[in-house]
């Protein structure tokens, strides 16, 4: 049976505003959720915590401190670390980079052992931006005889309203409201949880 990941509204609007509000970047983080431990059981993602929006943070002793308290928020509201996300800089760039593989690597040895990546496709984000798709840009790579695969037939489910959701977001400018850990360490009140940020 093919293992099913699903994303609420909440989940992607965070990681598509966090690519919105810094476009000219790359931008990554934890996706949060819940999973039943079955074999084949689904990966529901229901928040992302976004890190940072420079690809050299991902390298830093930063990563394993804004992992440490996505985890530890994630505990507090009866989550768990799910996945990881990124978005890359260039528009032609749709590989997983090292640094994201080792991250998801450790999120399956910690915390789920069918953890997933959710890479953004920058022509797919394009296109639901400019509202000539309501189709989520992601590819969906989960980890397969010993390495991180592209997954086309383990499809990404989510509820017919999110793309209504995250554009209505956009249309807000609740991008220029989000608070990335890279942020939040730079000025400690502002808050990396983004509570209410998609609604």
């Amino acid at each position: 049976m093919a293992m099913a990941y699903g994303v609420n509204a909440q989940a992607v609007g965070k990681v598509v505003l966090h690519g919105a509000k810094y476009g000219a970047g790359e931008v990554c983080g934890a996706l949060l959720g819940r999973w039943d431990g079955a074999e084949d059981g689904p990966v529901l993602v229901e928040d992302a915590v976004p890190f940072f929006h420079k690809c050299e943070n991902k390298y830093s002793p930063l990563m394993e401190v804004a992992l440490a308290q996505a985890e530890s928020y994630a505990s507090t509201v009866g989550l768990k670390v799910v996945g990881f996300y990124q978005a890359n800089e260039r528009n032609d760039d749709r590989e997983l980079h090292f640094s994201t593989k080792r991250i998801a690597d450790v999120i399956r040895e910690k915390s789920t052992r069918q953890a997933c990546i959710l890479l953004m496709n920058n022509e797919g984000f394009t296109a639901l931006l400019s509202s000539e798709t309501r189709d989520l840009p992601f590819q969906l790579h989960v980890r397969k005889g010993g390495q991180w695969v592209l997954e086309a037939s383990k499809q990404l489910l989510s509820e017919g309203s999110v793309a209504d959701v995250v554009l209505a977001s956009i249309s807000a400018g609740r991008q220029q409201h989000l608070v990335d850990f890279s942020e939040h360490i730079c000025d400690i009140s502002k808050d990396w949880r983004n509570l209410d940020l998609v609604k």
